[in-house]
Order: C-alpha cells, then structure tokens, then sequence
C-alpha cells in the first residue's frame, strides 16, 4: 500500500515538511531540576529525527520559572537555557530533521511547591483537579507575562529552531483566559470571545514582532474543552479565525483540560481518531494547515486524513514514543514492522511519576543505553516461556547472533496477555504480541510450541545461556472453604474452561478483577465485584480507571468497595466491611481476583545446572508488560 496523501510535502510558513507526520509535543521528564535539556532528551527526539517524521515539536518548554508546571519541565527562561536548546536543535539538523519548539505556562495547572511563588490565573478559581486557589493576574502582570512569550520565542529562533508553537490548549495559562470554564474577569480581558481572545491575540502579536514574518509561528488550540462551562468546537472555531487574522501559520487543534484529562491522551477504550472532527470544523473555516490529533496510531488511518481533507497534518504522538521509525516503515511498506502503540498510557503515567517509558519499546528513553551490536561470540540461548518477555528476549538475542530457542508450554505464543487482551476493548494488546511473534520467526528463532521444559533437556541440549520467562499463575489464597466454593481463577474464566454461571461473584476489584467483571457483564451476567481498598482498579493508569469504572456502572455491575472477604462456600461469601461481618449469597459462580503469584519452579530447579541462568518478567515478580519487555531487552543485551 502506497500512502501517496501522507508522504506528501507541504509548508507552514517557510518551514517546507517532507510528509504530513508530526510528533506533537508531550512531556518526557528528561530535563534537569534545573530544566536544562539533557543528553537523554537529545538522544530521545534524535531517535525519531532520523525514524522520518514530518518535524518534531518539543515537549511544552516553560518560558518562566513562575509558568513551571513539573518539577523536570524544560524551560528556555534563561539565555542558559536556550543555549542548551540549541544543542538538541543541532542534533535533529544534523541527522535531516525538523523541528520546533512548544513555549508554554501552566497558569492555575502547577503548584507553588514547583514554582516557588504563587500560581495565577485570569481569575481566582482553582483547578477541580488541585486545591490551590490561583491569584488573579493584574493588567500589568499580563502584559509581563505577553512579553516573556515573546523572549522565549525569540530565544526559540536564535537556538536554530524551524518554528515555534504558542500553547493556548489543554488548560494552560493562555487557555484559561480562553475559556470561560476558567475566566471570570469584567474587564478588558474577559467576557465574550473577543475579551477572553485578548491575551492570546496580544501574545501572538507580541511573538510575530519579535521574530519576523519568515519564521513559522503555530498555535495548539483546545478545539473542546470537554467540560461543562468550557469552550465548545464553535467558539474555537471563532477563535481560530481571530489568530489566522493576528497572523499564526498554522493551528494545532487537540482537546481538554486537566479537568478532563481522562480523555486528553485517549486509551484503548476511545475510538481512534477521537478528535478528528474537531480540526476538521477549525479547517473548514480557515485557510492555514490545521494539524489533528487523538489516538492515532495507524499511519494507513493518517492518510486517510489527509486524503479526505479533515486535516493538512497528522500528530502521531504515542505511536512515535512505541515507533520512532514508523514514518519511514509506513513509507517503504513495511507496515508488519512497525511497533505497535497499545493505547495503555504506561507511559503517561510514567512521565508523571518518573520519566516518559513505553510498554512496547524498552528503548523509549534509553536511545543511549541499549544500544546493541552483533556479539563476538554467539551461543545457544534457551528461552523458557513465549510470553511478552520472554519473545522480547528472544529477539533481542537472536539479533546479536545468538542461536535462540523458545520453549513455550502451550500451543500459543504471548502467555497471560493473551488472556489481557479479552476483555472488552483490549484487543489492540493483540497487536503487539503479534508483532512480536513476527519478529522472533522472522529471525529465525526456533519455536517449540506445546513442549513443556524439563531440566533434563539442558543435559542433553547444553545450552549456554538459559533467559526464564515462565510468567506467573493466578494467586490462591488460603481463605477458610475455599475449595467447596469452586472458586475459579479468572484465566479460567477468559480461556472459557470453567462454567461460569448468570449470578457472579468477583473477588478482588484491581484493575484484573474489574476487567474480568466487564467481560461477564459484557456476556450478560449479573455480576457484583467486591474489593477491600476504597475503590476499584486502583492499579491502573487514571485514564483507564475511569473509563472501565464508567463503563461497570452503566451495565450495573454491584461494586462492594472497603470490603474484605473472611470465608467463602458454595454460592456464598462472608465479607466484612465498616458496617461489621456479613454474608452475600445466591452466587452460582465465584471467581477469584486477588493477584498472581510468580511461576518461579523452572529457575528453582535450574539453579547451579546452567552456565548462565537469568530470571526476568513475572518469574521474577508479577508486574505488567512495560517491565517485562524492559528486563527481558536488559538481559538479552548483556548475553
């Protein structure tokens, strides 16, 4: 398949784009405390310079330390700061790139614990998501704060830069002026669209002055803020057409604000292209490219984009953090290739803990790091399990030289996230497990399927190395009448082995537990959840918390929360919650939720057998994928 529409050239300003693909800008956490730009940064946006996008943006960069809206947020606040930029901007020139850079201030989205000052806002009026109330910004502090944009994006272009992007979405200090979700003012800066409008205009006036009329200037606008009370597609729509007219080249359009940041970086259980509509409505009012954004993660669906003129340019954000090379896999074809993202958001929530991983590509992050070459003395590598980390490993392995074999138990390859992929809208897990067995027979790895691993074949087979992979089995616990209960496990349930009835009991209410509540109400059961903590799915990224939790009270799954289970029998359970000790019965099927436990009985009795024995994934501790793939690449490099 030829995708003529998106490997097409086409200019914002004078900044000439060999395709229609766009890395938006998405925070890393690689910065310093200090927001100075770091060797890891560099080596992060260098890797998809030269994978072939259109142009990278730069993760929103504080223009004042005032405007700081994460302890590790990059800032061009200083000549110092600048100067450092300028290092990343030479890096992604030299390899062939383009690239810009997103200036930005978080307004009432920070805290004073960041900034080390108070946080401020057109009005007094806290985030819902945060507590701190913001102080309102006087006429004169305004007109500060215009000035520092208009710095920093001259500082921008004096890095080297090919565009700078004002940030007036997502909630930020410009679009909390914008909308009147956020802005309560009387004066010359509140109101109606005009008055909101005001600062943005005098911000984009004040950037254009100082850097020229040849220098791209974007503007990443909120087309919905998602909100009640906030900015709606046609109030945006008006919004645009005042900043075409005050001269910006070209306009982003994404969504939200904090208050719905749920669906600000859709996961699985949001359409793909969610918020296509939305630049669509802005291009039908303006002349300037509009660049789309929302959950898009198939280059054949970003053709169509462009094809059917919804948008001049595509943002594929999370499919260039799992994919740095997906532009130039897309354009040659090779579309099998490319590293699936999954829509899981591990690495939202990683950058917010952290630093910016991904579930699929351990390299994310550690361009430097994992680094591989072929090894100058190949051996025979045995990996024990196919599930995500033992296929990683295998990979890996076998393009070093190795001589790889894959023993995996069941007739199948991709172990328990096989069963992750069940659930309802989890079947995108489906495609990277898919990848990954492409990859492991395309190298040849040999693959013996339906074979269980006995310690006996390493006397006859020798291996050199042998990577155990064997994953974890569901957790039994020794609760008083467990067994009269017929308890089954929930990969019972998802492989269909057991006999699950219509009235459905499901212990354990984490983030397996209430997909496997989902399936079966899904199915038509009636079904209630019970969980000990204070809510359900508490080990799952917020975004897919809040969907899966929307979703159980829509089909009117019973959710028992603080609730702990003492003894369970047939059909019945005695549960203790703060009204004291009880029993819920007239269940025809229970199953239990309550955790897995390592399959650790393959390392245990290879200790000592092996020249090399290496134990990674959930043989090693239960986890989820991202750290799967991650310590299955760490070992595989060091074979």
């Amino acid at each position: 398949m030829v995708l003529n529409n998106l490997f097409s050239s086409l200019s914002i300003g004078t900044m000439e784009i060999k395709n229609r693909i766009v890395m938006p800008p998405m925070a890393t956490h690689y910065a310093s405390p200090e927001g100075f730009v770091t060797d890891r940064q560099i080596a992060y946006y260098l890797e998809r310079a030269r994978g072939g996008v259109g142009y990278i943006t730069v993760e929103h960069t504080g223009i004042l330390q005032q405007g700081k809206a994460s302890p590790k947020m990059l800032l061009i606040s200083s000549n110092e700061h600048a100067s450092k930029i300028e290092n990343l901007i030479e890096a992604v020139h030299k390899a062939g790139g383009k690239i810009v850079v997103q200036i930005n201030h978080a307004g009432r989205q920070t805290s004073s614990t960041i900034t080390g000052s108070p946080i401020v806002g057109p009005s007094p009026i806290p985030c819902p998501t945060r507590t701190e109330i913001p102080r309102e910004l006087s006429g004169p502090e305004i007109q500060e704060i215009t000035e520092a944009f208009a710095v920093a994006a001259e500082r921008v272009k004096k890095t080297g830069a090919d565009g700078v992007e004002i940030h007036m979405a997502h909630g930020y200090l410009i679009c909390s002026f914008l909308s009147p979700f956020s802005n309560r003012r009387t004066d010359q800066y509140g109101g109606n669209i005009q008055g909101r409008a005001r600062f943005a205009i005098e911000v984009l006036k004040s950037v254009r002055n100082r850097v020229g009329k040849g220098f791209p200037v974007i503007c990443r606008l909120s087309g919905d803020e998602y909100v009640d009370g906030g900015l709606k597609i046609e109030e945006t729509k008006q919004i645009a057409q005042i900043l075409e007219k005050e001269g910006t080249d070209a306009l982003h359009v994404s969504a939200c604000n904090v208050a719905s940041g749920y669906l600000n970086q859709p996961p699985y259980y949001v359409e793909e292209g969610v918020f296509v509509h939305l630049a669509e409505a802005i291009k039908s009012v303006v002349n300037i490219p509009v660049i789309t954004v929302g959950r898009i993660r198939n280059p054949v669906m970003a053709n169509q984009i462009v094809r059917d003129g919804k948008a001049d340019f595509v943002s594929m954000g999370r499919a260039l953090i799992a994919d740095p090379h997906l532009p130039e896999k897309a354009k040659e074809g090779r579309f099998e290739e490319i590293i699936p993202c999954i829509s899981c958001n591990r690495c939202i929530q990683t950058q917010r803990k952290e630093a910016i991983r991904c579930a699929v590509n351990p390299e994310t992050g550690n361009e430097d790091r994992f680094k591989f070459s072929k090894s100058d003395r190949p051996k025979k590598v045995w990996v024990v399990g196919g599930g995500p980390a033992g296929l990683k490993a295998a990979e890996i392995a076998a393009l070093r030289g190795h001589e790889v074999t894959v023993f995996e138990r069941g007739n199948k390859l991709g172990g328990r996230m096989r069963l992750a992929a069940i659930p309802p809208k989890k079947a995108v897990l489906n495609d990277f497990l898919d990848y990954l067995e492409r990859r492991v027979r395309g190298l040849e790895v040999t693959l013996e399927l339906g074979r269980e691993f006995t310690v006996e074949m390493v006397r006859t087979g020798k291996p050199d190395a042998i990577i155990v992979a064997s994953g974890a089995r569901p957790l039994v616990p020794d609760w008083k009448g467990i067994k009269e209960s017929g308890a089954l496990s929930v990969d019972a349930v998802l492989t269909g082995e057991g006999n699950v009835g219509n009235r459905v009991l499901v212990v354990g209410g984490g983030g397996i537990g209430a997909e496997t509540a989902d399936y079966l109400s899904e199915m038509g059961k009636e079904v209630t959840l019970i969980e000990m903590l204070e809510e359900i799915a508490s080990d799952l990224v917020t975004h897919l918390k809040h969907y899966l939790s929307k979703r159980l009270i829509e089909k009117r799954v019973t959710i028992l929360t603080s609730t702990r289970v003492k003894e369970l029998g047939k059909g019945y359970a005695l549960v203790e919650d703060t009204s004291g000790t009880r029993k819920i019965e007239g269940f025809d099927t229970i199953v239990l939720a309550v955790g897995s436990k390592s399959d650790d009985s393959v390392a245990k009795n290879l200790e000592g057998k092996v020249p090399a024995l290496h134990v990674i994934g959930d043989a090693s501790k239960p986890r989820e994928a991202l750290e799967a793939v991650y310590e299955a690449e760490e070992v595989a490099l060091k074979i």
